[in-house]
């Protein structure tokens, strides 16, 4: 037994012999079983690179090329235009969800209400609002559950009357929502820089159509709409 317990201290003292301790300067290249992606293939923004002729490592996009899910624009935009396929501009409704100084409510006219653009915002709304919101726009997503000291974070239930209810004076109008998406408010981020537009309106166009599901819902069930009592985060 004594013969195990030594044979294996001095098979360690060979083993960082051999490797090195992590951190420890020297001067031999160090052996690496894991390199952890220290070295990579790659070229860091603002760097050189010897791969292009110009020694530029940030390239610009190729011309006639366009990120990918998104379409071609037929015709160039100005400032100002609806980017049906892209994100958002400052000036009309469609790109900021603001009729002058007020917010507006309804879709821009650039969109086409359909099945498919209601099956499109279902999706987004999946990928982007869902683990929050939960699925149902209750407010009850799996990041509720998160909250400090094991507490809940406040998150808000789009079912509430500020948001569902064009009679309640704190009303959210589609054009707030729009905002509130694009540049975030309280303990939500910014999607504006993930979203694009017309997506954006996708997702408030199926948390329209699920407030109204629950509002017939209760009044199949002869129920008034219930007051939520989830705290919101605005």
């Amino acid at each position: 037994m004594r013969y195990i317990f030594l044979a294996t201290i001095l098979g360690g003292v060979l083993i960082l012999g051999m490797f090195g301790l992590r951190g420890h300067k020297f001067n031999e290249t160090p052996v690496e079983i894991f390199p952890d992606m220290d070295r990579q293939d790659r070229v860091n923004a603002q760097s050189r690179s010897d791969f292009f002729a110009d020694g530029v490592g940030s390239r610009k996009p190729v011309n006639g090329t366009v990120p990918v899910g998104f379409s071609v624009p037929e015709v160039a935009a100005n400032v100002g235009d609806a980017i049906v396929d892209g994100f958002s501009l400052k000036g009309n409704y469609f790109n900021s969800g603001q009729i002058g100084d007020y917010y507006g409510d309804g879709l821009p006219e650039e969109i086409e209400m359909d099945k498919d653009f209601l099956i499109r915002g279902k999706q987004r709304y999946g990928i982007y609002c869902a683990i929050c919101h939960a699925d149902s726009g209750n407010g009850n997503g799996r990041v509720r559950s998160f909250g400090p000291n094991g507490g809940q974070i406040p998150i808000a239930n789009l079912h509430d009357a500020k948001f569902s209810d064009p009679s309640n004076p704190e009303y959210r109008p589609d054009g707030e929502i729009f905002e509130i998406i694009t540049i975030g408010r309280g303990l939500m981020g910014p999607y504006g820089g993930a979203i694009p537009a017309k997506d954006r309106w996708a997702i408030i166009a199926y948390m329209r159509a699920l407030q109204n599901a629950k509002i017939n819902a209760e009044k199949q069930q002869g129920k008034e709409p219930a007051e939520s009592q989830t705290t919101s985060t605005e």
